[in-house]
């Protein structure tokens, strides 16, 4: 039994903790993009804050419900993630040039700040 609370719990945080990075990687975005970089707020810790947000959203549900579909949902999320973060990243290059270079030396996560 406390093998299934502890799983609902860490599970449960990390679900939370998902969802409200997203919806503050979202409310963030419409408030101050307006076609430049942007480089504060959650784009300070890692440089993909809603995808860092949805990955910990869906490993948090397949703790939480460990079933074919969430762990399925979290396979996937990764491989995407692994392939369109590095295409996301040459097309950011180009179109911000120096200034996303700069960005990338000063915050080296892409997605999990000291590890990825």
């Amino acid at each position: 039994m406390v093998d299934v609370s502890l799983g609902l719990v860490v599970g449960g945080l990390f679900t939370l903790v998902g969802a409200a990075t997203c919806l503050y990687w979202y409310v963030y975005w419409e408030r101050n993009f307006q076609g430049k970089l942007l480089t504060e707020g959650p784009y300070a810790v890692v440089r993909h804050p809603f995808y860092s947000g949805f990955i910990l959203l869906a490993l948090g549900l397949t703790i939480v419900f460990p079933i074919y579909e969430t762990r399925l949902l979290v396979v996937l999320t990764l491989a995407v993630m692994v392939t369109f973060v590095p295409r996301e990243e040459e097309q950011l290059v180009k179109q911000y040039k120096d200034e996303y270079l700069r960005y990338m030396k000063k915050v080296k996560w892409k997605l999990v700040p000291f590890l990825y």
